[in-house]
């Protein structure tokens, strides 16, 4: 007969174990058990708080025409005109040339004047340069023509009839109108770099861009991915990098110009300052708002246009959807 394996004697000696301690074992058991029954609560934990691959996206239903993303459903304009009501402070985003789009917002305009919103509209066609004839073509005492006396085509380059309703919505409003935008001549010198051309304010303006918000850098990556204005011994990170300085500015200056209104503007509770700028200065609450918010502890919220049939939107791109339909340009 051949001698036992020490696998078996150990199988041996483990039963006569079990057969003289069974209270052993059966604690040996629960102990194994519960150990295991930790660990996979501790995998589930884990791989719960992953995040997740895909960015999070809200389904947006074909019959919306306004969109709560705080409330993750639709809403309609009576309801958003309430939803404003705590604030004092709203960001608009604009889609150019779109005049449906304008026509709705001029409509948002009428309907909060309606319920008694003292309102002022700080536009990014204009700059504070722009103010005193702004108050003129506001108050109704400005004859001429507006186009042409404010520099219209050089300003915007669209169509002026596309966004004449929201000005004329601020007139029957008897509302503000104010420029907020960075000239071109100061863009240019901060695409520069050139310091030596600026005054002691502006200089002190181009120390303090904070270009270190990466988020911020990450939104636009896509949009600055090509150099299309490529300088005579100039690679295309250094491009890059002068295309982003210039959009910080420009962001900064408008969310500066826009704190500075809000200190001069909002008095009352029924005070309204409706900032309206391109929807890429409000994103994802990384460009104007951002920035604002470090300027002002005003409470704001933050609206932005979305294409009738548009189906999907990145969590956290706005607090409210627009929808409006396209008739060209």
């Amino acid at each position: 007969m051949r001698g036992r394996s020490a696998e078996e004697r150990a199988v041996e000696e483990s039963k006569k174990f079990g057969e003289k301690y069974p209270a052993r074992l059966l604690g040996y058991d629960i102990v194994m058990k519960n150990i295991t029954s930790l660990l996979v609560m501790m995998f589930l934990l884990l791989t719960g708080c992953t995040k997740p691959n895909a960015p999070l996206e809200h389904q947006l239903p074909s019959s919306c025409i306004i969109y709560d993303m705080k409330q993750a459903r639709c809403i309609d304009d009576r309801e958003l005109v309430n939803r404003l009501a705590s604030y004092r402070v709203v960001f608009i985003g604009d889609h150019h040339g779109q005049s449906d789009f304008h026509q709705r917002v001029a409509k948002l305009i009428s309907r909060l004047d309606r319920t008694g919103r003292h309102i002022s509209l700080a536009n990014e066609w204009f700059m504070p340069e722009d103010n005193s004839l702004l108050k003129r073509y506001a108050d109704g005492s400005f004859r001429g023509d507006f186009p042409q006396a404010i520099g219209w085509k050089k300003k915007a380059g669209y169509a002026f009839d596309s966004y004449s309703p929201i000005y004329n919505a601020i007139q029957k409003a008897h509302g503000g109108l104010y420029g907020i935008n960075l000239s071109r001549e100061s863009r240019k010198e901060i695409s520069d770099a050139n310091r030596s051309a600026m005054t002691r304010g502006e200089k002190e303006f181009y120390d303090s861009l904070d270009l270190n918000m990466a988020a911020h850098r990450q939104m636009l990556s896509s949009f600055f991915a090509h150099c299309h204005s490529l300088r005579k011994g100039e690679d295309a990170t250094a491009c890059k990098e002068r295309m982003y300085r210039v959009q910080v500015a420009w962001d900064s200056y408008m969310a500066q110009e826009s704190a500075t209104l809000a200190n001069r503007v909002l008095h009352r509770r029924s005070d309204l300052l409706m900032v309206f700028a391109g929807s890429m200065h409000f994103s994802h609450g990384l460009g104007i708002n951002a920035r604002f918010a470090r300027l002002s502890r005003e409470p704001f919220v933050t609206i932005l246009p979305v294409l009738t049939g548009t189906d999907k939107a990145n969590v956290g791109e706005a607090d409210f959807l627009l929808f409006y339909n396209s008739f060209g340009r």
